[in-house]
């Protein structure tokens, strides 16, 4: 191998693990910078999960309102049908 193939070689390895250190900064950058985001979000998790359960229960009790006619009219429904059917029962004996 001549002296000017060993040069160049050193420089290619040289961009090689300059390249590869480039990679090895951001990945360490984003690995502390999600650290540092977990520390930030422990603080504000249980205020956000407290107002995530209060959405969810005022939307169950306005779904529950909601809804309320039209399983009293279905049950009301069925109700009627069933004392039809009854007293058809009771007249076809």
């Amino acid at each position: 191998m001549s002296a000017g193939a060993s040069v160049a070689l050193i420089f290619l390895i040289i961009q090689t693990i300059f390249v590869a250190l480039v990679f090895f900064v951001l990945f360490a950058a984003m690995v502390y910078g999600m650290h540092k985001l977990r520390q930030v979000i422990a603080r504000f998790m249980p205020k956000a999960q407290a107002f995530t359960q209060q959405v969810a229960d005022v939307t169950q009790q306005i779904s529950d309102k909601v809804a309320s006619p039209f399983l009293w009219i279905n049950s009301m429904t069925a109700n009627t049908e069933g004392a039809i059917k009854a007293a058809i029962r009771r007249v076809m004996r």
